[in-house]
């Protein structure tokens, strides 16, 4: 998949479940989790592939600050 090639409505299509039904913790063993799990994977191996990174490459936080004490410790 190209994301240059999806609009910005497009891609809020596609987020829009994550939304709204399948908010899952991606953590936890149950159906929902695991759901959750396999939509950040399949999310981090399109990431690597635009990148042309390895899938262990692509680091998911819950925003800058997050981001940034990550990479410092």
């Amino acid at each position: 998949m190209n994301c240059e090639t999806l609009s910005n409505k497009e891609i809020l299509e596609k987020m829009l479940p994550y939304f709204t039904d399948n908010f899952g913790n991606p953590n936890s063993p149950h159906g929902a989790g695991r759901k959750a799990m396999a939509a950040v994977d399949n999310a981090r191996d399109t990431l690597a592939d635009l990148l042309n990174a390895k899938p262990n490459e692509i680091y998911f936080t819950s925003g800058g600050t997050e981001a940034d004490n990550w990479a410092i410790f």
